[in-house]
């Protein structure tokens, strides 16, 4: 028989607990931003949208006390942004650039972190991720956050259908208590639960980027130690050759193409219109055939 008294039990029990926390808190780390929104190569449209998510938040007190929304938004401390479109198109940066911009910690979170084999722990790993940010002041970002957001199940069969439905209701939960800056990104926002949309103050669509865009993207990624022999009119050729691509596929190809030009002669490596070009073409017979149906 165990000689512990009933108060001795319950504070191993409180300790016990104590300890899983901190083992829950210590899963998520904040770092130190990197990116402002000057860094972000889109559209006006969309930069308009980011920023004014940005001022939002940096003017709350002006917002909600002195012009009174508070009166219409009790809840809005809390401030929701999602942020959808193809691969590549900047959404990871996008929320990294409005934490450096606020002067934030972020917070990255992606399914696979919070996500449990277990029955029960993937709640406790949302609400952990939330009590971190709370506690750090750092934007909370999820990533592919269609995985932790998408539609409860309606036809609930077996004990893990259950369980997601129980992480999704943490999840607005939790979504609901925050108050402070959560953002969301997507390949699939269709999937989205509708009651998430609601909550998300801000859904911001990250196209592919136009000619202008791929130019900047063309330049910036090409840093200027790395030698070159590119033209004004390569440059240009480049920005019409890329159509279609995201900044992530352009930055591909300036690390695909600098490789193969220390490859070829690491004393003499010399980056030309060509070796872009060739790795433009393995990027996009990569894009057609990895992935695609049988």
């Amino acid at each position: 028989m165990s000689s512990a008294t009933p108060a001795t039990q319950a504070n191993s029990k409180l300790a016990a607990e104590a300890g899983d926390a901190a083992r829950r808190l210590a899963m998520f780390e904040v770092e130190t931003p990197m990116r402002r929104l000057a860094d972000l190569i889109t559209d006006e449209h969309t930069l308009s949208q980011i920023s004014a998510m940005v001022a939002k938040i940096r003017h709350h007190r002006l917002l909600y006390e002195e012009f009174g929304l508070a009166e219409i938004d009790p809840h809005g401390g809390r401030t929701a942004i999602n942020f959808y479109g193809p691969p590549g198109t900047g959404k990871s940066l996008a929320a990294e650039a409005i934490a450096g911009e606020l002067g934030l910690g972020l917070i990255r979170v992606n399914y696979a972190e919070v996500e449990s084999k277990y029955v029960g722990e993937t709640p406790k790993n949302i609400k952990a991720a939330f009590a971190k940010a709370s506690q750090t002041g750092a934007l909370l970002f999820f990533d592919e956050a269609d995985s932790i957001l998408g539609k409860r199940l309606t036809n609930v069969s077996q004990s893990t259908d259950h369980a997601v439905n129980v992480s999704r209701s943490v999840m607005l939960l939790e979504l609901d208590r925050f108050a402070g800056v959560v953002v969301f990104a997507t390949n699939l926002a269709s999937n989205y639960d509708p009651a998430f949309t609601r909550r998300i103050l801000s859904h911001v669509a990250m196209p592919l980027p136009d000619k202008t865009a791929r130019l900047i993207l063309w330049q910036r990624h090409i840093p200027s130690r790395l030698p070159h022999q590119l033209t004004v009119d390569d440059w240009r050729q480049l920005a019409d050759e890329s159509e279609g691509l995201a900044g992530g596929d352009i930055l591909n190809a300036v690390l695909y193409a600098a490789s193969l030009i220390v490859a070829r002669d690491e004393r003499a490596a010399m980056l030309t219109l060509e070796d872009l070009q060739t790795a433009l073409a393995v990027g996009r017979r990569a894009k057609q055939a990895v992935g695609a149906k049988a």
